[in-house]
């Protein structure tokens, strides 16, 4: 399962979380949440980013159809893998809050589309230490980047 479907099965199972709520809470929820995972980006507050750092679990194999949905929504999120950022997660949150289908199905793209570019860094780098080195060492200096460079999205989907 790829990024897009699971943003779409956020927007469907947030079309549920949301129902009874009024567009301000959801906002709000939204945007104390962006905030809290924005200060954790840049440092000023410490705490651990909620990931599952492992790699293919054995359930996979063990329930055929099910497993492997489970482990997709997982890799497509990000949320199964190590994850450097918290930038995923209020991306998730937004989406299960706010976002329409049409919404939902542009930040699928956009992450899978961040992913891929990641991979392909590694794949043509000639020397994959170095590449690797490069990731671990230049990442804390970029993530503050990132993080700005997130802020208007958040801001579009809060205030929609």
């Amino acid at each position: 399962m790829g990024a897009t479907a699971t943003a779409f099965a956020f927007v469907v199972v947030g079309s549920l979380v949301r129902a009874p709520f009024p567009l301000l809470v959801l906002q709000i929820v939204v945007a104390v949440s962006a905030v809290v995972l924005l200060l954790q980006e840049f440092g000023v507050l410490k705490f651990p980013i909620l990931q599952n750092a492992r790699l293919v679990p054995q359930f996979v194999t063990r329930i055929p159809f099910w497993g492997a949905v489970q482990f997709g929504m997982e890799m497509g999120t990000g949320m199964r893998t190590y994850s450097p950022t918290a930038l995923p997660h209020i991306m998730a949150i937004s989406i299960v809050f706010l976002a329409s289908w049409q919404q939902a199905l542009m930040a699928g793209i956009g992450f899978a589309m961040a992913r891929a570019v990641m991979l392909l860094t590694f794949t043509v780098a000639r020397n994959k230490m170095e590449a690797d080195k490069a990731f671990y060492f230049e990442l804390p200096r970029l993530r503050p980047l990132f993080a700005i460079l997130a802020i208007p999205m958040v801001v579009l989907l809060v205030i929609g």
